[in-house]
């Protein structure tokens, strides 16, 4: 039998005590004594459930993220309440049977069989086995991700940096040319950049620390900040994560990996016509809109 998952997010919002208009609140004693979908609130006599706030939070959770637990809480039960209020308006209208209403009807009840059977397949592709096992190939048996320290200095022209390389070349200590033409800002100081990770810098930066031994200067590397001159300092493994704390990442990327699979496998063996937009592109998507050329 499938069970629909609550969201991460959300499951942490439903272990709040939540008001509403009303003045009550609902709590996890509440929900656990009405049973694991109780109901929040009632509009008009009619409830508004858990689960509905669920449903609510796939349809908007990524437009709300930045917000904390209970404000997206109140903040999804608060649009389903003024929902609830102007689809009953819209039924007094009697408006049901109008043929814009009916395409939207027949929209969403496509998307919702879509969605709905969609996790389902997907729920089905990350399992506890499949999480564990991309865990041990891609992080307990990758080689570790590394840190830099490095320090550099930072001039304006190519031909400064050349005139430095070529002191350095020459046996002047990179102490000495920190000491003599500054680091990032005119000081010695400056020229220690610290412990960083490889993508934490820009490419062409990152890419030449980490092609150095501890010791070695680089050849001038151009940033949009200027030319510098680097020395690495050393190198460390950072240590790897657990799975727990790389459990959604990999779950994330077993469903993007498998969704394009299947998506391609479907869509292959369905039989689309494009009528009157021309060829489709690879993949079997119509092409709507004509591309720039």
């Amino acid at each position: 039998m499938f069970l629909p998952r609550r969201p991460a997010a959300l499951a942490v919002a439903l272990s709040l005590a939540v008001p509403f208009a009303g003045g009550g609140a609902a709590t996890p004693a509440l929900a656990q004594e009405e049973g694991q979908d109780a109901t929040i609130v009632e509009v008009n006599g009619t409830p508004i459930r858990y689960s509905d706030v669920a449903l609510a939070d796939e349809e908007m959770g990524a437009a709300l993220a930045r917000l904390e637990p209970e404000q997206r809480f109140q903040y999804l039960l608060g649009m389903l309440i003024d929902r609830r209020i102007v689809a009953e308006a819209a039924r007094d209208a009697k408006v049901e049977d109008h043929p814009e209403v009916k395409s939207r009807q027949k929209y969403f009840a496509e998307k919702a069989l879509r969605d709905f059977y969609w996790t389902q397949l997907m729920q089905d592709k990350v399992t506890d086995a499949a999480v564990a096992a991309r865990y041990e190939t891609d992080i307990v048996k990758a080689p570790p991700e590394q840190e830099a320290n490095a320090r550099h200095i930072l001039v304006q022209t190519r031909a400064e940096a050349d005139k430095i390389a070529a002191e350095i070349a020459g046996g002047l200590s990179f102490d000495e040319a920190v000491a003599q033409y500054g680091g990032g800002a005119g000081t010695p100081q400056d020229s220690d950049l610290g412990w960083f990770r490889r993508d934490e810098m820009v490419p062409a930066f990152g890419d030449a620390v980490f092609a150095l031994k501890p010791g070695e200067v680089s050849p001038p590397v151009e940033t949009d900040f200027g030319w510098h001159l680097i020395q690495l300092v050393d190198l460390r493994d950072l240590p790897k994560p657990t799975l727990e704390e790389v459990r959604e990442d990999i779950a994330r990327a077993i469903v993007r990996e498998e969704g394009q699979k299947l998506m391609e496998k479907l869509r292959a063996d369905a039989k689309i016509d494009v009528v009157g937009a021309g060829a489709a592109p690879s993949g079997g998507r119509p092409q709507i809109v004509p591309q720039a050329q």
